[in-house]
């Protein structure tokens, strides 16, 4: 459906993002991962064609989107924040965007405004965050877009709004097979609703697994020695989730026998084998670098 590329792009003469390619399957909620000013963002506003690739293209249907802008309906980008919408009220929107998008469902929209109990007539600044956010989701589906692109939509919501947006776009992806590409550094949430994720890290996509293999390619183990062995298991790179004294945390790759042989080797009084969870191996990748 979706397929970036070798995108590329330099911003003020520095380098954001190079060779990033992936696809994006029908019905598909992807997940990408990455530290603050890793260029999430910008791949999003790239693929909308907010802003123009250096290299590398976007097709949709293997259409390029950059030759075909009809096809950019399809496509809808919801950032962190819209400052078009502040002005308007719901109604207000309604009226600017059906011309504008011709497979609008304004009764779709209309139910959703009234399930979550959002104003039609308040307009969108004087609304709160979480409901900026479903305000925000409820137009972008009721544009029946194929493709939606959403850049953090639950940061700064409480947990009965971020469960309804989760919900939403659930249902979504559900009921009419829309794909989605989602930010978020709310792991808890990626690890919930996707089926794939990737880290954008020095530049480029590295890591695009199905989430279940995250869960399949590592493991974490609790250890407790005799002695200190920080400075051993830093030095021999294994990421260290957590260190109290003699007891440690670890995350390792499942299939690297070496690494368990050699840890096994220091000879530890415990050794307890628990599943991993996708934030430990997103602090282990990036955070816990600090730490090794």
């Amino acid at each position: 459906m979706l397929e970036v590329r070798n995108l590329s792009k330099k911003m003020n003469g520095e380098l954001i993002l190079q060779n990033v390619s992936f696809t994006l399957g029908e019905g598909e909620i992807f997940g990408l991962l990455g530290r603050n000013g890793s260029g999430k963002t910008t791949l999003l506003r790239l693929i909308e064609q907010i802003l123009l690739p250096d290299h590398g293209e976007i097709m949709f249907n293997d259409l390029p989107i950059a030759a075909h802008p009809e096809v950019k309906r399809k496509v809808v980008y919801v950032p962190i924040r819209n400052g078009f919408y502040d002005r308007y009220t719901y109604k207000q929107l309604i009226r600017i965007l059906k011309p504008m998008y011709p497979d609008f469902d304004v009764t779709y929209a209309n139910e959703l405004m009234n399930r979550y109990s959002l104003s039609e007539t308040k307009k969108y600044r004087d609304l709160s965050t979480g409901l900026k956010k479903q305000f925000a989701l409820i137009i972008a589906f009721a544009m029946r877009p194929e493709v939606i692109l959403l850049d953090e939509p639950t940061d700064g919501i409480d947990a009965v709004t971020r469960h309804d947006v989760l919900e939403l776009m659930i249902d979504e992806v559900a009921n009419r097979n829309t794909s989605i590409v989602v930010t978020s550094h709310r792991l808890e949430d990626i690890e919930r609703i996707c089926s794939r994720i990737a880290f954008l890290e020095d530049n480029t996509l590295s890591n695009l697994v199905d989430m279940e293999d995250v869960k399949e390619d590592y493991l974490k183990v609790q250890l407790a020695f005799e002695n200190d062995r920080h400075l051993q298991i830093r030095e021999r790179g294994l990421p260290i989730l957590d260190h109290t004294g003699v007891f440690y945390t670890v995350l390792l790759e499942k299939k690297n026998e070496e690494q368990r042989d050699w840890l096994k080797s220091l000879e530890p009084r415990i050794w307890n084998e628990l599943p991993v969870s996708l934030e430990e191996v997103f602090i282990a990748k990036f955070g816990g670098k600090r730490r090794w």
